[in-house]
């Protein structure tokens, strides 16, 4: 059986819900049926960390928008490689990728979408030309994967012919990967926090994720808590306007700005509540994260979000943008223990249940399959040794 030779064209070379969506995807493809091979649109932290990995990875710059050099490399590699399924994930990639997927003949295109397109962090302008490039090109895909139920609806709002296209696949990760008895002193420890409840809040310092309403929140909870901390993960652009918001609210001595970190688990082990207060997510890994590890959760109503957590039963759902329902949300589950831990392992029992990866996978390769099988090429499934 000759493996399908399968391209995953990466949105960025960062390292956000989309690289780790493909990371999790390398590390189980069965690669029996599939040769896969990475394609990322500059260079960064996540080239490095799949090279480690042992998965092929080629650079291809897809910078700016509309750049004729960067298509003909991109389809020149395509056909160098004879890929059969060639896989983008984000609006840039997902652009070039059909683009140059119909010009080097791959057979199968899917389009993959991880967050809405009206709520990417660019100028309305280049919005609506990503928008404008993705409905020309949408003849060119085959099959158009989202991460959500929303950001499915988002999709065909802004261009109705795409429904039948058009699926939903949920992220999903490992539980296995994330112990019941975790260490909950290692990171106090390294980070000086002797006593008092803990908050986390993972994500890259960008304005989407909404840092600033959680500082905004910690001068009442302060008032509850005097020992309370928020450790804070991740790096962005942010990084210094973050500090001095804490500084400027009295709160500094409170938080924890730790940047990136590889060791979430331990981090999610040393949290009483995990706090997600973005202003849009598509189908979020680290609350996925935080519930395989049991961690009661206090998110923003947004996008996906609510198809993750059920309001008061795996977590609190909040508005976004609102810095006294982040106050009333962390208070209701400081105040409970009981209820907060009954909330984390309803969490962890939905992940186990609905949201593993090896269940994303499958239906990923199913999607496959299934396009393959429509555009006439013999499939892995399909092939067989003759007798």
């Amino acid at each position: 059986m000759t493996p399908v030779v399968l391209a995953e064209l990466a949105g960025s070379a960062g390292y956000g819900g989309g690289e780790r969506y493909l990371e999790l995807l390398f590390d189980r493809l069965n690669r029996a049926r599939y040769r896969a091979l990475l394609i990322c649109p500059e260079p960064g932290p996540f080239v490095e960390r799949m090279k480690e990995r042992g998965v092929e990875t080629h650079l291809v710059h897809l910078a700016p928008l509309f750049n004729p050099i960067a298509l003909w490399r991109l389809t020149r590699l395509l056909v160098r490689e004879r890929v059969t399924i060639l896989q983008t994930h984000g609006a840039r990639a997902n652009f070039y990728g059909r683009i140059a997927g119909r010009l080097a003949g791959v057979p199968v295109i899917i389009s993959t979408v991880h967050n809405s397109l009206q709520d990417y962090e660019v100028s309305p302008f280049k919005r609506w030309l990503y928008a404008t490039a993705l409905r020309l090109t949408l003849s060119l895909v085959h099959r158009i994967i989202c991460v959500s139920d929303a950001n499915r609806r988002d999709l065909i709002d802004e261009c109705p012919a795409a429904a039948v296209k058009t699926h939903t696949v949920y992220n999903g990760v490992d539980p296995s990967a994330f112990p019941s008895q975790p260490d909950r002193q290692k990171v106090r420890q390294e980070l000086g926090i002797r006593q008092g409840p803990v908050l986390v809040m993972i994500a890259r310092l960008t304005e989407a994720k909404g840092h600033c309403y959680l500082l905004q929140a910690f001068p009442d909870l302060l008032k509850t808590w005097p020992q309370i901390c928020c450790v804070f993960v991740g790096d962005g652009e942010l990084h210094d306007a973050l500090h001095r918001m804490a500084i400027d609210l009295g709160v500094e001595r409170a938080c924890r700005f730790v940047g990136v970190r590889e060791d979430i688990t331990d981090i999610l082990a040393a949290a009483d509540v995990v706090v997600l207060p973005s202003l849009s997510e598509g189908f979020p890994f680290v609350l996925l994260e935080s519930l395989a590890m049991g961690c009661p959760v206090v998110a923003s109503r947004v996008n996906g979000v609510p198809e993750l957590i059920e309001d008061h039963k795996t977590g609190l759902l909040v508005p976004a943008r609102d810095p006294q329902a982040l106050v009333a949300a962390i208070r209701e589950v400081l105040n409970d223990p009981i209820v907060a831990s009954k909330m984390g392992a309803e969490g962890r029992a939905v992940v186990q249940e609905r949201f593993t990866v090896d269940r994303m996978v499958a239906n990923t390769t199913a999607i496959f399959d299934a396009a393959v099988q429509d555009a006439g090429v013999c499939s892995p499934v399909q092939k067989r040794v003759p007798a």
